[in-house]
């Protein structure tokens, strides 16, 4: 995998996002040409709810939903050897909390329990298998260009961190495309979070662990949370 030291919005806005909220990666590569002509985000958009959907049939109970609570980002590029289009993709659960590998238990047994952790990574490994195979028999059914087309590959596998994997996804997958498709939680996660950072006041407390959040921005919401203190307290004397 080869990254790029070029610095992009894409990028930016990936690394405001925490790596415990990532799950899996995922690459598609469809039997249609690749063409300047498409509009590249649209093919995103299509590719990254087929991602989702097909995934997550695999727990039909859990289902994360698409608009809902669901990250993920998805870029497309030309396949080199073949010329085909290559589509890649960051994913976070596509699996409400509610599994015994991804609840809210499970981070806390992983730091824990070395067997908790090793049969859990064993078990996603198998997960990863099992959405590869059901992608790879799924057709994909665009929207944009209004017809099915027949997956040429796929893989998913477990995602891991760039300290893990000595090279950053998130750089590799949007270091040429710029038409980056978002789902419609990450839009708003970071749209939220580029916000508050111009704000000064307190940043919400589901927000606060992320570690996105200047030194200078976490000062001004010690300060915005103690004015507030103080300014309670004051009422009730």
């Amino acid at each position: 995998m080869k990254t790029t030291t070029t610095s992009n919005a894409h990028l930016y806005n990936l690394k405001l996002i925490g790596e415990d909220k990532w799950n899996w990666t995922a690459s598609i590569v469809l039997r249609i040409k690749f063409s300047k002509e498409h509009e590249r985000k649209m093919l995103n958009r299509d590719a990254l709810k087929h991602l989702h959907k097909v995934t997550s049939r695999l727990f039909p109970k859990a289902i994360n939903g698409y608009n809902n609570t669901f990250l993920g980002v998805c870029t497309a590029e030309e396949q080199e050897s073949t010329g085909l289009l290559h589509h890649h993709a960051i994913l976070g659960d596509v699996w409400k909390t509610k599994l015994w590998f991804n609840d809210s238990l499970s981070q806390i047994k992983r730091e824990e329990d070395l067997n908790f952790k090793k049969k859990e990574e064993e078990y996603r490994t198998l997960l990863a298998k099992r959405m590869t195979d059901a992608l790879l028999k799924t057709p994909f059914l665009s929207e944009y260009l209004g017809k099915k087309v027949k997956v040429a590959s796929a893989l998913v596998t477990r995602y891991e961190t760039e300290a893990e994997a000595g090279a950053s996804w998130k750089g590799y997958i949007v270091k040429e495309d710029a038409n980056a498709y978002w789902s419609p939680e990450y839009h708003r996660l970071v749209s939220t979070i580029n916000q508050i950072s111009q704000e000064d006041g307190i940043i919400p407390d589901e927000l606060l662990r992320f570690k996105c959040w200047s030194k200078a921005r976490r000062d001004k919401d010690f300060s915005a949370r103690l004015n507030s203190l103080l300014e309670t307290k004051g009422k009730k004397l």
